[in-house]
């Protein structure tokens, strides 16, 4: 009999796809669900962190719950969408110190409180592990949402901030705060929204490849980045920097731009520094190392027992 660790999360996801919106009319495969409202589209994301993938042991409650609610966010970020509120599961273990509760709750509240999203309902429930499940909810208008799709050959290839994190967090094996407190591109995401230049967006929550890969199937298109002109965290060596093309946790934007109109979009977005890293081409996922040209797998992580492909 067939397990999903035979599969891996793609191959689920896009099982789930075929069953729920088979002919994608319902648009399920961006970073949100979108909702006619008029003049404007809802958008609604919802992500679930588990304790034994995504909490490493010694984390604060409080930068836990800022984790929580930030990658929720992010997926907001990526469509150009001004937040409105978030919704909270929490799956707990019974001996939970009502303490670290309350201070995990805490977290969450300083990011929302942030972004301007309040917390508007819930549910908690008796569970094994630690599992707190995000629903992020927000609005966009039509001529401003940013989507997976919409790249074509000649675009520029653009990200927000640098890559690392997680490379340095797993080398060092130090503060988990600097691992959790990621900063959700919310702000950042408006500019792009507003500035009518970016042709597609994603969040890069699973790595670089990966959502490379993720705009090109949704674009069919190809892309072509340069190692080089990659930003990332200071104190990476060489290897480190390969590996921090496909490890997950930057939840920075990645973004294509329609080079007539790069002009409005400049080399930052507040304080965070904007990189033009390649451009969009016919097909296939290249990267440029040393002058030479080789194809850049996606190679991000998946669950389900696959793990860093």
């Amino acid at each position: 009999m067939a397990k999903l660790s035979d599969l891996g999360e793609k191959s689920v996801i896009s099982r789930l796809l075929e069953i729920f919106d088979p002919d994608g009319l319902r648009s399920m495969g961006d970073d949100c669900a979108i909702l006619d409202r008029g003049d404007d589209y809802l958008l609604v994301t919802t992500d679930m962190i588990y304790e034994k993938t995504h909490i490493p042991k010694g984390s604060a409650p409080g930068d836990v719950g800022w984790y929580a609610a930030a990658i929720n966010l992010s997926d907001i970020a990526a469509m150009g969408g001004t937040p409105l509120g978030m919704l909270f599961a929490f799956g707990l273990p019974r001996d939970t110190d009502p303490e670290w509760l309350d201070s995990l709750v805490s977290g969450i509240q300083e990011c929302c409180s942030q972004h301007n999203a309040p917390v508007i309902g819930g549910d908690t429930k008796e569970n094994d592990s630690v599992t707190i499940s995000g629903t992020a909810i927000g609005t966009v208008r039509k001529s401003q949402m940013l989507r997976r799709s919409g790249a074509r050959p000649g675009d520029i290839v653009a990200m927000t901030g640098r890559l690392g994190r997680g490379v340095l967090w797993d080398r060092d094996r130090g503060n988990t705060r600097f691992l959790l407190r990621i900063e959700p591109r919310v702000k950042e995401g408006l500019h792009l929204a507003s500035s009518g230049a970016v042709t597609s967006c994603i969040d890069m929550s699973d790595g670089l490849s990966t959502s490379l890969h993720h705009l090109a199937r949704s674009g069919k298109v190809g892309f072509e980045v340069d190692l080089d002109r990659i930003p990332m965290m200071d104190g990476l060596d060489r290897k480190g920097k390969l590996k921090a093309l496909h490890s997950g946790g930057d939840y920075e934007l990645l973004f294509t731009v329609n080079p007539k109109k790069i002009a409005d979009i400049p080399g930052s977005a507040g304080n965070t520094p904007i990189t033009h890293i390649g451009r969009v081409t016919e097909k296939g996922v290249t990267m440029t190392v040393d002058g030479k040209t080789e194809c850049l797998a996606d190679e991000g992580y998946e669950h389900f027992g696959k793990g860093w492909s």
